[in-house]
């Protein structure tokens, strides 16, 4: 018995407006809004306590024990803008937290940040100003997330983003 003609029509790519809703975390670092997608930022931490890390650079702000687990946290304002001088530790200061899932915490890592997060749900656009950011910020933006209020949040890559920052650890 031959086989019978298939009625299913074969499935295109949907065009932009139709693609899915994301949701991410929100968070302002130095002059950069940023957003973290939910499957990779899962925690928000507001009470820590840093210890340092001996000739590391200045965007390494040291690490913090995050549930047990020793996690470094990056200040990424300063390492997005070299010329950033150090500033004290704001009383506002929180950790995002991101790479804790299961057991293994080997690719936690932690961003520090000020103020509250955000919770962004939106469809992501493309980066229209690419050149007004700094080169390393543009290697890491995928795109660009809206908050409620139409202000901009720039979508971060974490997978490229923890690569430039072990590859220049790796320098050291």
């Amino acid at each position: 018995m031959p086989p019978a003609e298939s009625t299913i029509e074969p499935v295109t790519a949907l065009p932009p407006a139709a693609a899915a809703q994301q949701l991410a975390q929100g968070i302002v670092c130095g002059q950069w809004a940023l957003a973290f997608s939910f499957d990779w930022a899962r925690q928000i931490i507001e009470r820590f306590e840093l210890s340092a890390i001996p000739k590391a650079p200045n965007w390494l702000l040291g690490a913090a024990n995050v549930d047990g687990n020793i996690v470094p946290v990056v200040d990424l304002a300063r390492y997005f803008d070299a010329e950033l001088t150090d500033s004290p530790r704001a009383a506002q200061q929180r950790l995002l937290v991101g790479g804790l899932q299961g057991t293994n915490a080997d690719d936690a890592i932690a961003f520090a940040f000020v103020g509250l997060p955000i919770q962004l749900k939106y469809r992501s656009t493309v980066l229209t100003y690419p050149s007004a950011l700094p080169a390393k910020l543009r290697e890491v933006c995928d795109g660009v997330a809206k908050d409620g209020r139409n202000r901009d949040f720039l979508e971060i890559n974490i997978q490229r983003l923890k690569a430039l920052l072990t590859d220049e650890l790796l320098l050291l």
